[in-house]
């Protein structure tokens, strides 16, 4: 008799099958990724599964156990630019003290956002006018919308001539009023040296406003 018995036959055939139910590891970060790459080139309006599926290499019927719906989709990929955008314009608010510095800082992250890909910038402002017509993209906008408000007035209250808690909420929302209409300018303007100066007049007179509401 062979060495080989029965213990060294091929594999059986429920070995050998695949198994269901468990969805390919690292997948989900792989669609999330193509979804993003999609709502970059072509919008809102024009993400479908088939895309995705075609940029991930995974299938439609994947995507939608992972996220459910177009617009779960959507909210999840929105929610991860959202957070890739938060941490860059971080990085430069580092070490701020005053609300002149902290305002710099943010605008100046803002614009190495957009230095970097334009197009984040553009979705964004793509999904927050969808969301005033898709609940689930609304509740994801809200969502980081209030996260960044928070992040703000955290710093605004901790600066050196931080204004009074009382008054720190319109602080805060007369700041990202700035900071998105530049934002806003700079993607129909491009980067023109007027928008530099512009960004400059806003930081000192966030500053002046911050004076103010602490007299």
């Amino acid at each position: 008799m062979s060495a080989a018995g029965p213990s060294a036959a091929a594999p059986s055939a429920e070995a050998r099958a695949p198994r269901r139910g468990r969805p390919p590891s690292g997948a989900r970060e792989r669609i999330l990724e193509a979804a993003i790459e999609a709502l970059k080139a072509d919008g809102y309006a024009g993400l479908t599964f088939a895309k995705v599926a075609a940029r991930s290499g995974e299938s439609k019927p994947l995507i939608a156990y992972h996220f459910g719906s177009r617009q779960g989709l959507v909210a999840a990929a929105g929610t991860q630019v959202a957070e890739l955008m938060t941490a860059r314009i971080l990085a430069h608010m580092k070490g701020a003290r005053t609300v002149e510095e902290i305002v710099r800082g943010a605008l100046l992250g803002t614009a190495a956002v957009m230095d970097d890909d334009v197009r984040l910038a553009r979705l964004y402002f793509d999904l927050a006018a969808i969301s005033v017509v898709e609940p689930e993209i609304r509740s994801t906008i809200g969502a980081i919308n209030e996260q960044w408000r928070r992040i703000l007035a955290e710093r605004l209250a901790s600066a050196s001539d931080g204004v009074p808690p009382d008054r720190l909420r319109a602080m805060t929302l007369l700041v990202i009023g700035g900071i998105q209409g530049l934002a806003l300018e700079r993607i129909e303007r491009g980067d023109a040296r007027e928008l530099s100066e512009a960004g400059e007049l806003f930081a000192r007179s966030a500053a002046d406003a911050a004076r103010r509401l602490s007299s």
